[in-house]
């Protein structure tokens, strides 16, 4: 019997399909490719293209309408949501003629190498996007991981980067392209989400200081990025701290069942008693002890801090030993509140309401809250300074100690509320008795 010809294969004849692959966890981004299978085995093509799981639309194969376009920039710029989408159809159709020309010539697909091979020799040109661009958030994440960064200014990093992530439009800048007025669109994003003026500002400064590293690719001074609304030192700001007998009944507090909070509550009472910031008590430990002085490095200043061991300081340093209590920032802040919450159970003035006044973009807030909610890391900083200067310390010693070198800001870490009641009854007794 003679055999019969092959009949060519015209099932799934353009078997390829467009996918948005690799998505990065550092800047949100995609690769879309042109997927194409045989025999089992699957080979992606790229289209130099990526976007992110937001701007794709898997069920049509493109890429959101208008999700690249950018009206605020020249018209040689605009419609590039288009001029994409055409790109990677553009891919597609050359990879499904070589698939269909093959079959209508072997009778079957092509292999992967075999497409690979043709496709090479018709390959399209790459993505519309310029190349050698440098994405902000790709860019600032190496800079995070690469840069010898201090733990005080990683968190303003980091707090950065959280932002920018969430804001969509970031996902998309390079630092080639970006302009002040993108990165204003972005402060109004924040003051949208009802971020502090001041906050807004702490990521004006991150930002600034990270393309300082990338002044040769902008197109604009890293100077001129500035704060859109203003910063107004708050009028009767209220500085809270722990007063002397809150502090002891923390110390008081039993957490023994809870080790996570019991752990977080020696830490915070460490930094009442040296005046440490957040990023030096972290390494503290007993080996730092001598003569009577607690002597540790200070990370923000680069300096040296001598601060005299007090009794509870001594108790808390001789417990741990060598072993320093770390903990991240966010950590610390979010467990202390819980520690704090619990002792106002047992202490009614840490339950009295504290009202302060924020400036979110240009309307004054008010925020009344419980005493404990007011609670950060930082109250222990300011409860150590507060508690020297009230019992008499002189202040060139509390500067010394708290590694301060300007008193203005010195005084920022002042509650000068606290005694004021009993300051003025010895006032009164004092005149009573002339």
């Amino acid at each position: 019997m003679k055999p019969q010809p092959r009949k060519p294969q015209t099932r799934n004849a353009a078997s390829t399909k467009l996918r948005l692959v690799n998505i990065s966890q550092k800047s949100g981004l995609g690769s879309i490719v042109v997927q194409y299978s045989h025999s089992g085995k699957v080979k992606w093509f790229t289209t130099g293209q990526r976007v992110t799981s937001g701007q794709w639309q898997e069920a049509k194969q493109e890429i959101k309408a208008g999700a690249l376009d950018d009206n605020t920039r020249p018209k040689a710029e605009q419609n590039q949501t288009a001029k994409a989408n055409a790109h990677i159809r553009t891919v597609k159709a050359n990879l499904d003629g070589i698939i269909t020309a093959y079959i209508q010539a072997h009778g079957e697909k092509p292999s992967l190498v075999t497409l690979e091979a043709q496709y090479n020799l018709l390959k399209a040109p790459e993505a519309p996007a310029i190349p050698d661009r440098t994405n902000v958030l790709e860019a600032l994440e190496s800079f995070i991981q690469n840069k010898d960064v201090k733990p005080n200014s990683l968190k303003a990093y980091t707090s950065l980067r959280q932002n920018l992530r969430l804001y969509a439009p970031a996902a998309a800048w390079e630092v080639e392209t970006l302009t002040i007025a993108d990165f204003e669109a972005f402060q109004k994003w924040l003051v949208g989400r009802e971020f502090h003026n001041t906050t807004v500002e702490r990521r004006v400064i991150a930002m600034k200081k990270f393309l300082e590293s990338h002044t040769d690719k902008l197109t604009f001074h890293h100077r001129d990025l500035k704060p859109i609304y203003k910063v107004k030192a708050p009028k009767n700001l209220i500085v809270v701290t722990l007063d002397t007998d809150e502090l002891k009944a923390l110390e008081a507090l039993d957490l023994s069942t809870q080790p996570r909070l019991e752990r977080i509550k020696t830490l915070f009472l460490l930094q009442c008693w040296t005046g440490l910031r957040f990023s030096d008590v972290i390494y503290l430990n007993s080996t730092h002890v001598h003569n009577g002085v607690v002597n540790t490095d200070i990370d923000k200043t680069g300096d040296f801090s001598s601060v005299p061991l007090f009794p509870a300081s001594k108790r808390i340093l001789d417990s741990i030993g060598p072993n320093p209590i770390t903990v991240t920032n966010q950590e610390y802040n979010r467990v202390i509140k819980d520690v704090i919450r619990i002792l106002s159970e047992q202490v009614p003035n840490l339950q009295r309401e504290i009202t302060q006044f924020h400036q979110v973009g240009n309307v004054r807030v008010k925020e009344t809250k419980a005493k404990w909610q007011w609670i950060t890391t930082h109250t222990a900083r300011r409860t150590f300074i507060t508690m020297c200067i009230e019992k008499g310390v002189a202040q060139h010693f509390v500067m010394k100690w708290s590694n301060h070198s300007d008193a203005r800001s010195f005084r920022k870490y002042q509650n000068v509320v606290q005694g004021e009641t009993a300051a003025a009854q010895q006032l009164i007794e004092a005149f009573e008795a002339s």
